[in-house]
């Protein structure tokens, strides 16, 4: 299959990419710069089945620009992992002024989602995954002001968690206009990353995060089973936490969705 990732240098998108690679398919790495770039083919080796393709997701102009190079380039795509992911320690802001995490958990992975389609739709059985984290089904319907400019900044449970809420919440959108695509928004549980060692961490998490949280290994196979296992194949616009299916209850609609990404 042909597959492209975002997130793919490090973390559980890089341990993603292993797998992938020695399956046999054929990926296509969004990343920022030449030395992740360079950190991706050091840790996965040079291979003809990989091809690189560079943009920063906070900008819009570059996930346009970074889509046209790809549709320049594939036939199609039968598989998108939108994997990349930011966990600040204050609130930072995006170009258009946006909070940083929102723009680039949210809308990047949206925009890039709408910008393939036309390669997805050339597959025979296309998929889009999304990586999430824990608790989405309990949130309650998002306030669309404050997510682009919080009114006070809070680690991890503020910001982060809201702005993965409304990657699930947009992406179960697209999947309700597109049933010729599936679409998965999963939380790969809690990884030893270097995010989750970050500044971005509440400090009272950490001494958990070495106790409990697993390698990234884990939340990689997480993320493949979730496009691969038969147990998940047939059912879009989901939120799998757990290798289960939680229902979530708020539901976009149009006008909400222009408000949240324009």
């Amino acid at each position: 299959m042909d597959i492209i990732l975002t997130g793919g240098h490090s973390g559980i998108g890089l341990e993603l990419t292993k797998i992938l690679l020695q399956k046999g398919h054929k990926i296509g790495l969004i990343v920022r710069s030449e030395k992740r770039k360079n950190d991706a083919i050091i840790a996965l080796g040079n291979s003809d089945q990989l091809d690189f393709f560079f943009a920063d997701l906070s900008k819009q102009e570059d996930i346009t620009e970074v889509a046209r190079r790809i549709r320049e380039k594939w036939d199609k795509i039968d598989g998108l992992f939108n994997n990349a992911g930011l966990l600040t320690d204050k609130a930072y802001y995006s170009e258009r002024g946006y909070e940083m995490q929102f723009e680039v958990n949210a809308i990047a992975p949206y925009l890039l989602t709408q910008e393939l389609k036309p390669l997805l739709d050339k597959a025979d059985q296309p998929f889009v995954i999304n990586t999430a984290t824990a608790a989405m089904h309990k949130q309650r319907p998002l306030d669309f002001a404050n997510l682009k400019k919080p009114k006070k900044f809070v680690k991890l449970m503020g910001a982060y968690t809201k702005s993965k809420f409304a990657l699930v919440l947009l992406m179960n959108h697209l999947a309700g206009l597109w049933p010729n695509i599936r679409v998965a928004t999963v939380n790969p549980g809690p990884n030893k990353t270097n995010m989750t060692s970050g500044a971005g961490m509440p400090g009272w998490l950490l001494p958990f995060r070495s106790l409990f949280f697993s390698g990234p290994a884990k939340g990689g196979k997480i993320l493949y089973s979730v496009a691969f296992d038969a147990k998940f194949q047939g059912q879009s616009g989901t939120y799998i936490t757990g290798n289960k299916i939680k229902p979530i209850k708020v539901v976009l609609k149009p006008d909400d969705v222009q408000l949240l990404v324009s």
